[in-house]
């Protein structure tokens, strides 16, 4: 499935990012856990995504900016240099 996404829109889990950068697919990611705050941060390094950080609301929920969210998510699938990263970083996997 991910082969066929324009887009992945996940949490940064070490599986998900191996999915998509396999795919050469890129991603916009908002990471729930440090961990996946890191590898979040290595997707932007290597030009194959955005972040989005969630924030602690006054409720005590964590929440993201949807402008924010819907800003990154344009640039991903509007710049063809994320998909060219995406697709350069898959053919050096394989």
């Amino acid at each position: 499935m991910a082969e066929r996404c324009d887009l992945m829109v996940h949490h940064g889990g070490h599986s998900s990012v191996m999915t998509g950068l396999s795919a050469g697919t890129p991603a916009a990611i908002i990471p729930t856990i440090t961990e996946r705050e890191s590898n979040a941060r290595r997707v932007v390094a290597l030009g194959a995504g955005e972040i989005v950080l969630p924030m602690d609301g006054a409720d005590g929920e964590k929440h993201i900016d949807v402008d924010e969210f819907s800003t990154k998510v344009q640039r991903v699938l509007n710049e063809p240099g994320y998909r060219q990263s995406g697709r350069r970083i898959a053919e050096s996997m394989r």
